[in-house]
C-alpha cells in the first residue's frame, strides 16, 4: 500500500531534504517546493521517522487552493476544513506513535499548528479558531492548544494561495531531538547540522572538528552517524549546554574548552570541520569579527588533513579565507531571521 506525505524543512534546504528522503526504501519523492518536499511512500513508513535535514514530516491529507490575502480567505478555510475527513489518516498515524497507539475516533484531543508565507490580512490566530471549530463539529474531537498533549496533530502550511494540510505522523516534531535539553543563544537547528553534516558527508571513524561547538548540536548530530567527534568552545555556558547536551544524547564526544583562535591540536588531525562560528549579531566574539575569522580559518586550515572538506555557516561569507581549498558549494538558508550561507570547501 503507497501514502502520500510532505515534510517541512529550513528554506534553503528542500533539495537536501528531498535527497535524504529518496534514500529512503519506497520513498519516490514527487514535487520540491518552498520549504516543503511531497512524496510517495510504498509500504513502512517507520523510515521516514529517522529523517534528519527536515523539520517535521506529515501524512499528506489534503491540498487546498485559492487561499487570497484578503480576509474572505478564512470563509474558504473554514469550508474546507468542514469537508475534511481526518479519520483514516488518525488511525494510520496512530501504527506509527509510541503515544496513544489504540487511538479513539471520539473524544480525543488535537493541536494544529498553521503557517504562512507572506503578509496577510489575518491571523494564524484566526486561521486556527476558523479550522479548529470546523475539524471539531466534523469529528468530534476537542481542539488543544498545547501540542504536547494532543493525540495528533494538523498542520497547515499556507504558501501563496496554496495550503498543504497533513496529520504528524510522528508524536513530536522531527527537530525537536531529545537530547536538546540546554539550548544558547545562537544554537544550530538540530536538522541544519544535520544538512550541514551530509554536505560534508564524513565516513564513519573519521575524525570531525567543531572548533565554536555553541551547545554541541554539530558534535551529537555527527556522533550518532558514528563519526569521531570533537570540539569546543570558550564560553562556559557553552560547554555547559554541551555537556549536558551530550550527557542526554549519551553521546561519545570530545569536548574542550579552547579559544578556536588557537586550536590545542597537531596539524592536519581532522578529516573534516564542521562549525557554526559568531556571526557577530545573535552571538558577540569580543573582537573584532574580520581579525577573529582571519585567525579561525588558519587554525582551520592548520588542522584539516588534505582531502579533508570544510563546511561552515556564515553571514559574513567574505570573511571566509581558506588558502589552498576550493570553494565547492554556497548555499543560503532562513535562519534567526536571517540569511546565512553554508559555504563547503575542498
Amino acid at each position: 500500500m503507497s501514502h502520500k506525505v510532505f515534510a517541512l524543512t529550513t528554506r534553503g534546504l528542500e533539495t537536501l531534504s528531498a535527497g535524504e528522503m529518496s534514500a529512503l526504501p519506497g520513498v519516490q519523492v514527487r514535487d520540491v517546493a518552498y520549504r516543503c518536499v511531497t512524496a510517495t511512500c510504498h509500504g513502512d513508513l517507520t523510515p521516514l521517522l529517522t529523517l534528519r535535514t527536515v523539520d517535521d514530516v506529515f501524512l499528506d491529507v489534503a491540498t487546498w487552493h485559492s487561499l487570497v490575502r484578503q480576509r474572505h480567505a478564512l470563509s474558504v478555510l473554514e469550508q474546507q476544513a468542514a469537508r475534511l475527513d481526518l479519520r483514516s489518516a488518525a488511525t494510520l498515524r496512530a501504527q506509527y506513535s509510541s503515544h496513544n497507539s489504540q487511538f479513539a475516533i471520539r473524544n480525543s484531543q488535537f493541536s494544529l499548528t498553521v503557517s504562512f508565507v507572506g503578509k496577510r490580512n489575518y491571523s494564524t490566530d484566526e486561521i486556527k479558531q476558523r479550522v479548529a471549530a470546523a475539524i471539531t463539529a466534523r469529528h468530534g474531537w476537542t481542539y488543544t492548544p498545547d501540542d504536547a498533549t494532543a493525540d495528533l496533530n494538523v498542520r497547515l502550511f499556507i504558501e501563496h494561495e496554496r495550503a498543504y494540510v497533513g496529520v504528524r505522523l510522528g508524536k513530536t516534531p522531527l527537530h525537536r531531538r531529545h537530547y536538546k535539553q540546554r539550548h544558547i543563544l545562537g544554537s544550530l537547528k538540530p536538522p541544519v547540522a544535520a544538512a550541514m553534516l551530509r554536505l560534508a558527508a564524513p565516513q564513519a571513524g573519521t575524525r570531525l572538528l567543531d572548533p565554536c561547538c555553541g551547545a554541541g548540536t554539530v558534535l551529537i548530530e555527527a556522533a550518532a552517524e558514528g563519526i569521531l567527534a570533537r570540539g569546543g568552545d570558550i564560553a562556559m555556558k557553552a560547554l555547559e549546554a554541551t555537556r549536558a547536551n551530550v550527557d542526554a544524547a549519551s553521546a561519545t564526544v570530545d569536548v574542550q574548552r579552547w579559544d578556536a583562535r588557537r586550536l590545542p591540536l597537531v596539524d592536519a588531525s581532522v578529516e573534516y570541520v564542521v562549525s557554526n562560528p559568531p556571526w557577530g549579531r545573535a552571538v558577540a566574539t569580543g573582537v573584532d569579527l574580520e581579525a577573529f575569522y582571519r585567525q579561525l580559518c588558519v587554525e582551520i586550515r592548520r588542522v584539516l588533513r588534505p582531502g579533508g572538506r570544510a563546511v561552515l555557516l556564515t553571514s559574513v561569507p567574505d570573511l571566509v579565507r581558506l588558502p589552498g581549498l576550493q570553494l565547492e558549494t554556497q548555499l543560503e538558508i532562513s535562519l534567526f531571521g536571517q540569511r546565512p550561507l553554508i559555504l563547503v570547501f575542498v
